[in-house]
């Protein structure tokens, strides 16, 4: 017997559903053999390679940033304190050996507060080269035979190289604070000494007192020639 038309339509049908199951069963099958999805390769997504681009862009800016700071401070001498380099020269050049004298330089004695019973010498070079401080200056009192001691303690590490328009300074105690026995003056002059301490240079520099007389004690010193304001008036 023949089927009938209706009938014959469902069978292909129902045929034809049959093979594209197995159709996309097979693709499937087939992508998941070759390692194929997202999931599997293991590859970030875009959204996650921005996102950890972005992480490690801050965390280097960062610490590049930190560190430059830190370097980048330093400190150089103040103006007008002269320099501790002993007598070289600038940028290699030839060491200086020129002495400051009366000649190349401005002297002045002025008072302080503190410490009592103290005087301020400044020198400031004057000329158009450098110049190196040596030693102590030579402090005479009136007609004294000698200088005023040396207080040894504040010999510095190294000789004032004294450029143009830079100073160095010296103290002079001039009495004991518990109070001695002593004189007034009304004279002070300075000497520079020469190159390895011997002897003086240049001319004498009389030296105006800030009241026109001192008085002085057995205690009286002067110390050696100093880069800072403070280190002259700390003995």
């Amino acid at each position: 017997m023949n089927a009938s038309p209706l009938r014959r339509s469902r069978v292909l049908l129902a045929t034809a559903a049959a093979l594209a199951a197995l159709s996309l069963t097979a693709c499937e099958d087939e992508v998941a053999s070759s390692g194929g999805g997202e999931e599997q390769t293991g590859q970030e997504t875009p959204a996650e390679q921005d996102d950890a681009g972005t992480d490690d862009s801050a965390d280097t800016g960062g610490t590049t940033g930190g560190d430059g700071d830190e370097a980048g401070e330093e400190t150089g001498v103040e103006p007008g304190q002269g320099t501790l380099e002993g007598g070289a020269g600038e940028d290699g050049e030839t060491p200086v050996s020129e002495p400051c004298t009366d000649s190349n330089t401005e002297v002045t004695l002025s008072p302080v507060e503190r410490p009592i019973n103290h005087l301020l010498l400044t020198v400031t070079n004057t000329g158009d080269e450098a110049c190196n401080a040596y030693s102590a200056p030579a402090i005479g009192i009136d007609d004294a035979q000698a200088p005023l001691p040396r207080v040894q303690e504040s010999v510095p590490h190294a000789v004032a190289t004294l450029n143009p328009g830079e100073s160095a300074y010296a103290g002079i105690i001039t009495s004991s604070a518990e109070g001695g026995e002593g004189w007034t003056t009304s004279s002070l002059t300075l000497y520079f000494t020469g190159g390895e301490d011997e002897g003086s240079v240049g001319g004498p520099v009389d030296l105006p007192l800030p009241d026109g007389e001192l008085y002085v004690d057995g205690a009286a010193a002067v110390t050696y020639w100093q880069t800072s304001l403070e280190d002259a008036l700390m003995w």
